[in-house]
């Protein structure tokens, strides 16, 4: 028993107590990790260097378009076009300054859907898709940092759609549109406005507002691209009887933004229905991040 006592002892004195040994191999990838650039900052807010990283070196083609290869899952939340590829290009870039006083961009990213050929020409290639296919659009939220560079925090690919037919930029004097809307002293969101359409005598459109901001006024963290209001601004029906149809219902509503200094503004809604004028009022709440009405 003392033998083998005696042989464990020598064993544990006469294992090396000597730090491993690292390899030049293992010194250069930290030293690697630890000078790379940050992944978030980009020093420009061009096509290239935000839709180079943010799609993975995608393929630009002549018009500054990001060609990419979307994979399984995104394959189901785009429409890809005729040639398997996703074709994505900046919409819109829109600036505002948030409570941190720091100059903050909201870039809205267009996925269109490519089709060749149509009845005249198989040959061409254009944008179309069905009837209620909007344009894919994604959003890219960044603030300016000190050194003037672009720090993101939030980034989706596929946010939402507007729009018919693949586009929201119909041309007709109803065409849906982007744009940012102060709710707040001082508080933005942004605003996605669908033109007017519908099917089977009814047609509708609506405005929502999504947060776009990082902190909320009491300055804890956003709940960033929630929706936080909508509403139909138009809706019409036909009406039938006996006969067939016998008239139309319509129903507009105006949205006014009441400012109040330091907090979060209310919202009015005045809704006019055959010559019948309602007005409800909504106030912001932090807790659950929305309109609500008062």
């Amino acid at each position: 028993m003392r033998l083998i006592q005696f042989l464990f002892l020598a064993l544990v004195l006469g294992c090396s107590s000597e730090p491993p040994v690292e390899s030049e191999e293992m010194n250069s990838a930290e030293n690697s990790i630890a000078g790379a650039t940050d992944e978030d900052l980009f020093h420009e807010l061009s096509d290239t260097s935000l839709l180079g990283r943010l799609f993975d070196d995608p393929i630009f083609d002549s018009s500054g378009m990001a060609l990419w290869k979307p994979n399984y899952y995104e394959r189901m939340s785009f429409r890809v076009s005729y040639d398997g590829l996703c074709h994505t290009n900046i919409d819109t870039i829109m600036y505002w300054t948030d409570r941190e006083k720091r100059r903050c961009a909201c870039v809205v990213l267009a996925t269109h859907k490519f089709r060749k050929g149509n009845v005249l020409d198989s040959t061409v290639v254009e944008v179309s898709d069905c009837h209620f296919c909007g344009v894919a659009l994604g959003i890219v939220l960044l603030a300016q940092q000190p050194d003037s560079s672009w720090k993101l925090y939030r980034f989706e690919k596929a946010f939402t759609t507007l729009g018919y037919f693949g586009t929201y930029r119909t041309g007709r004097q109803d065409a849906g549109s982007i744009a940012l809307k102060k709710i707040g002293d001082p508080w933005t969101c942004i605003s996605l406005k669908e033109g007017v359409g519908g099917n089977g005598g009814e047609s509708t459109g609506y405005e929502n507002l999504y947060s776009i901001e990082q902190f909320q006024l009491s300055g804890f963290p956003d709940r960033t691209l929630s929706t936080i209001f909508g509403y139909d601004y138009y809706h019409e029906e036909e009406v039938y009887g006996d006969s067939g149809i016998v008239g139309e219902w319509e129903q507009r509503t105006a949205m006014h933004i009441l400012e109040k200094p330091g907090e979060y503004y209310d919202i009015e809604l005045l809704r006019d229905s055959a010559g019948h004028t309602s007005i409800r009022r909504y106030a912001y709440s932090d807790e659950v991040d929305q309109y609500q009405l008062k």
